[in-house]
Order: C-alpha cells, then structure tokens, then sequence
C-alpha cells in the first residue's frame, strides 16, 4: 500500500501526461513501474522523496520526450468540440423564437473558452496543487459559481447587443431544426458508442423543451429554462465529482 504522498504523486503525474497528449495505455505502464518501484521502496524503508518532491512537470518531461503524441487526440478533440458546439446551439432552438446573430456566434465561443479550455486548465491546475485531497473537490465545486456566472452575463449581453441579426426563425421553424439537430447528435454519439453523451444533450434540451411546451409566455418560458438549466449543472458537477472520487479510492485499492 502506497503512502498517501506517492499516491498524489502518481495522480498529478497522470493528470500532466494526459494533458500533454498521451495515451492511456502509455500513462497506464508508468503508473505501474513506478507505482511498484515505489511500492517496494517504501516496504523496505528506503526515502523516495528524490521521486515525489520532483516536480511533476520536470518528471514528466523525462517521459514525454520519449511518449508518441496520442494519434487519436487531434480526432477526440474534434469530436468534443462539434459536440459542445451542438451543446450551446440546439437547447436555444427550442424556443418561441430563434434569431441567430452575430453575438450569439460570439457568444459560443466565450461559453466554450470559459467553460472548456478556463475550466480544464482550472481542474488541472487544482489536481496539481491538491492533489486527491478534500479541498480538490470543494474548490472545483466552488469554480463552477463563477464560470456559470460568466455564462449567465454573456447570455444576458448577447440578448441585448445582438451587434447583427444574421437570420430569425419563428417557433415552428427553430423547433423542427432543433428536433432534427438533437436527433443527428445523438445517433452519432451512439454509432460512436459515447450513448453518455447523446443522454447529455438530451437532458440538457429537456428544461428548454419543457418550458417551450408548458410556458403560456417569454417570462415563465425562461424562469422554467432557467431553473431546469441550474438543477442540471448542479447535478453534472457533482457526478464529475464523484467519478473523479470513485476512481481515485479504485486507484489506491489496487
């Protein structure tokens, strides 16, 4: 059983080498030589801190060199891209109309930067720091406040400073394109065998489609989106805490 300062160790060095680009099993055979290295090491009573107080970026460039980018990165982060476009796009379609302008174009983008690259690298960085400790968990629940703040503001912003309208559909134009667009999503994601990401984008259209069917007007239409949209977010933090928890306790029991 590895001490509890090794098993950060290993946890910050896997976080680096993904987000270098590195495959799963490449990552995997290091953990394991150097998880039994240091297994062994500290079952004799040898120091290791010349290993766990490197550190991780230095360590990790003496693997990285060596480590092949991971060919199907560049094609996984295409894939994820389209998708969290689709994300931010298809949910608005349900609405009682759908005016596409350039600051909605804008709009995306800023969600995606802020949620996607901010929030990955904000994760990274806390791992790195933390490592799998209690305060990991609460500060990256904590960095969602801002990030849908953010959100929030740019959403109400767009709405007011359109800057151009590009195109307006009205209700029955934007829901069947939205049909449509959510049906070749998610049966794109279940031929891709990701079934967990056609589930997400639809429970993330669901307040919108609710609130399109059961709204009598544009007020009670966004206060129903709006709460349906926060209870989801919640929800998915808190899963993504949980998994990241589940496999760190099926990391230290192996």
């Amino acid at each position: 059983m590895l001490s509890k300062q090794s098993e950060e160790f290993l946890t910050k060095l896997r976080v680096e080498l993904l987000f270098r680009g590195k495959s799963e099993e490449q990552i995997d055979e290091i953990d394991e030589e150097l998880r039994d290295h240091l297994t062994i090491c500290e079952q004799q009573g040898k120091d290791v801190s010349d290993i766990i107080d490197t550190p991780v970026q230095d360590y990790a460039n003496r693997f990285a060199r060596h480590m092949p980018f991971a060919n199907q990165l560049a094609k996984y982060m295409t894939y994820f891209i389209l998708f969290m476009i689709a994300v931010f796009t298809i949910p608005d379609l349900f609405t009682k109309s759908f005016t596409l302008s350039v600051g909605y174009i804008l709009n995306i983008f800023f969600i995606f930067f802020i949620s996607v690259i901010v929030g990955l690298y904000v994760i990274k960085m806390l791992i790195l720091k933390f490592g799998d400790k209690k305060r990991l968990y609460v500060l990256a629940f904590l960095t969602g406040f801002p990030i849908f703040g953010l959100m929030v503001l740019s959403t109400y912003l767009t709405g007011k400073f359109p800057i151009y309208n590009i195109v307006t559909l009205n209700q029955q134009q934007s829901i069947i394109l939205g049909i449509v667009l959510l049906i070749a999503v998610m049966l794109a994601c279940i031929l891709l065998k990701q079934k967990v990401y056609a589930l997400i984008i639809l429970a993330l259209c669901m307040p919108n489609i609710v609130a399109c069917l059961f709204a009598k007007d544009n007020s009670q239409y966004i206060y129903i989106s709006v709460i349906g949209l926060v209870i989801l977010t919640f929800v998915f933090i808190a899963f993504n805490i949980y998994q990241f928890w589940k496999e760190s306790r099926t990391n230290k029991s192996k």
